[in-house]
């Protein structure tokens, strides 16, 4: 079974999905204790999200009479008498305004009409007759306003509530609000439908504080002006519905948008959710599911048309810029009151909200945002989302998950910004965003410290016989490392000290001790360097193999030059030391294919090479002995060992173990380190005259005769002789012992 650090791999992946399930448990029981923790951040990236590329441009209908710095100037001191707001209302009818609203609480009697009051009972009880009071009494700024705004005929007035919650609040003081309605009552959904079972569920309130009665009655509606504020403190929505003693009334941006439109039937209906929705002149008016349409502002304050109430009064303003629109009185002076913060900005004018919110309707481009439903649908797609990318986490590389949990949330932001696009609805980002991030950054975490313990444990496995530029290599990228097995092409070398076993009968323990770890050290650093791998320290004897687990391009070559390295080290070695003088080593070297990997149980295993080419590169290193040279190597090997080499092809060789016959070359140096190898393509020739049926024997007792010691060319001729006279098509040598 395949592992990793130590553990299956199957079981560290379901882990990292566990550790992501567990994390993304988190985020959603935190959200769902804490809505406000992610709440603010979400609302922040909402205002960004809305207002940031574009921003909506407003109608022109709607325009604001404000009650600013210069009004106060020219017309007196705030509050003013009633006998100002008169005038402001018959300025605004004579301009052939269709629809006026007032933002302002007209909830107390002007002033001056109860001080006249107070000083004609005063003179009352002083003797003064009714009809010498009359001149005093006949005058009211109260009346004188109320009458300008009958005439006017489609006047709305403001009124507050007490509190308006989903729920009532204890202590909530009721000092001046009424319980019971003037007459007329406020402003009301005309139509209220229920489905079958469905929920009524709106925002609430005990108490209200309407105009004064004269103008209550003269108004043709009262209506609520209350403002949401989010839990930032920042306005951004309206309720569209607040119920008080069973009767859902209706807010001023609403009436003053229902009158614009001819005074059409309002209707709210309900379901299983609560509010379902609002309608208006056959128009649907988007809200959540108690009934809060989010405002989608203009811009900044001062972006809605507005005009002085000093101009106004005076008939300062442009002919026809009042005609056929909506005007809403209200204050926008500083330290006037009314200011809020918003989307916008931290000073922004409260009538300049409710005049947004009547453009929004008369636009018809809301931003919708359902609170709850909204809600659910972010976390149905941050969960799944969030469980997709421990997935990743748990099954691809760093890299590749990274860039899957960044294709899902550019997704899901994508998908996002075109239904805000679309159809204006507001789908938060914040809560898959941060389930993709922080269980993506988690399940990171836990590989990178997984892996880390994988990295330390095959550094650990292969410290001791593999290099350490090779460990590195393998520990950044163990891809090319398969614990198990795994068939390779790789080259495979033997070597073994000729005569060591007499030796070692003939010496004492500790010296040959020493003398063995000293060659063994300079023999096994030659391997490490080449890139190869150290597979079996064997007495004197050594196994190495190159290949895997870096899967090098070249390990023919890399295996031959280690080879010849090793004579050459030994020579050193010799020149420096007595003891290694009448040292020699054979070598024997096979390319082929062999399975690779660890071998042995679960708790005891070893990194090996086992196969055909292994056995054979032992049987190569024994014919040595046979043959007497330093170095024989199978014909793959010399042919992707490169060019370069001198090399003397030896015949073919039946080795032990092995029924097909092999050719066997012995590789002499490469050239140009001082060898002559005229001397083996010389042998060569020879011997290449058995394939034309012409006898070497000549030729090759002419060699003999220069190198006496040749004792491959000793046993060709010995072949030749053993033939009786008919001759083999090639050389061929069979041997019984390794």
């Amino acid at each position: 079974m395949a592992t990793q650090g130590g553990k299956p791999l199957h079981q560290n992946a379901l882990i990292t999905i566990v550790i992501g399930l567990v994390v993304i448990g988190a985020i959603a029981t935190l959200n769902h204790l804490y809505p406000h923790a992610l709440g603010r951040v979400q609302l922040a990236t909402n205002d960004w999200r809305l207002y940031h590329l574009r921003m909506p441009k407003p109608t022109g209908q709607v325009v604001i009479a404000r009650i600013d710095d210069e009004s106060i100037k020219e017309l007196g001191r705030w509050p003013w008498n009633r006998k100002v707001e008169a005038r402001l209302v018959n300025a605004l009818a004579a301009d052939k305004a269709a629809v006026i609203g007032f933002d302002l609480l007209l909830s107390e009697r002007d002033p001056a009409d109860v001080e006249r009051e107070q000083i004609a009972e005063q003179l009352r009880a002083a003797g003064v007759s009714d009809k010498a009071l009359a001149g005093l009494t006949a005058e009211s700024n109260d009346a004188e306003l109320a009458q300008a705004i009958k005439a006017q005929g489609d006047t709305y007035l403001g009124y507050a509530f007490s509190s308006h919650e989903l729920q009532q609040i204890a202590g909530a003081s009721m000092q001046g609000y009424l319980t019971e309605f003037l007459k007329p009552p406020p402003v009301a959904y005309s139509i209220v439908r229920k489905s079958r079972g469905a929920k009524v569920r709106t925002v609430w309130a005990k108490g209200y504080l309407p105009p004064i009665p004269s103008l209550n009655a003269a108004a043709r509606g009262v209506a609520y002006v209350d403002i949401d504020a989010d839990s930032d403190g920042a306005a951004r929505s309206y309720p569209a519905v607040v119920e008080i003693n069973g009767r859902f009334c209706v807010p001023l941006f609403l009436a003053l948008a229902d009158a614009y439109a001819g005074h059409a039937p309002l209707m709210l209906s309900f379901n299983r959710n609560g509010v379902a929705g609002i309608r208006i002149a056959g128009s649907s008016i988007p809200v959540d599911e108690i009934g809060r349409m989010m405002v989608h502002f203009r811009g900044k304050a001062g972006t809605i048309p507005s005009y002085s109430i000093a101009d106004i009064v005076a008939s300062r303003i442009p002919p026809g810029a009042l005609a056929g629109k909506i005007v809403i009185v209200g204050v926008t002076g500083h330290g006037l009151g009314d200011r809020w913060v918003t989307p916008m900005g931290g000073d922004f004018p409260g009538v300049e909200i409710l005049a947004s919110a009547v453009d929004n309707v008369l636009a018809g481009d809301f931003v919708t945002h359902n609170g709850r439903l909204a809600f659910e649908e972010e976390w149905f797609a941050g969960i799944p989302l969030g469980i997709a990318v421990s997935i990743a986490a748990a099954l691809m590389s760093a890299f590749a998950s990274a860039v899957v949990a960044i294709v899902l949330l550019g997704g899901y932001i994508g998908y996002a910004t075109y239904l805000l696009r679309e159809s204006g609805e507001l789908l938060g980002i914040i809560f898959p965003l941060v389930t993709i991030g922080v269980t993506y950054t988690v399940t990171m975490s836990w590989r990178y410290f997984t892996e880390g313990a994988e990295k330390r444990y095959i550094r650990h496995a292969f410290e001791h016989y593999l290099h350490p530029d090779v460990i590195a290599s393998l520990v950044d990228s163990s891809d090319g490392l398969k614990l198990g097995g795994e068939r390779c092409h790789l080259s495979v070398l033997f070597s073994d000290i000729v005569g060591f076993t007499t030796r070692a009968e003939r010496s004492e323990a500790e010296p040959l001790v020493a003398l063995l770890n000293t060659y063994t050290t300079v023999m096994t650093n030659l391997v490490l360097e080449s890139g190869g791998v150290v597979d079996k320290l064997m007495g004197d004897g050594l196994m190495a193999f190159w290949g895997p687990p870096l899967n090098l391009p070249d390990p023919a070559q890399k295996a031959v030059d280690c080879a010849l390295r090793m004579f050459e080290e030994l020579e050193k070695l010799a020149a420096r030391d007595e003891r290694f003088r009448d040292l020699r080593i054979g070598i024997g070297i096979c390319t082929g294919e062999a399975i690779v990997g660890n071998f042995g149980g679960e708790r005891s295993f070893s990194y090996s090479v086992i196969g055909d080419t292994v056995n054979l590169a032992s049987r190569l290193e024994g014919l040595t002995r046979q043959f007497k040279v330093n170095l024989l190597v199978n014909q793959q090997t010399v042919e992707e060992a490169g060019d370069g080499l001198i090399v003397r092809p030896i015949g073919r060789v039946r080795v032990k173990g092995k029924h097909q016959l092999v050719q066997v070359e012995e590789v002499i140096a490469r050239e140009g380190n001082g060898t002559d190898g005229a001397y083996y393509r010389r042998f060569a020739e020879a011997i290449s005259q058995l394939h034309s049926g012409k006898s070497p024997e000549a030729a090759l007792r002419a060699m003999l005769e220069e190198r006496p010691d040749d004792h491959v060319i000793a046993m060709c001729l010995e072949r030749l002789q053993a033939a009786a006279g008919q001759l083999p098509a090639e050389m061929v040598f069979e041997f019984d012992t390794k």
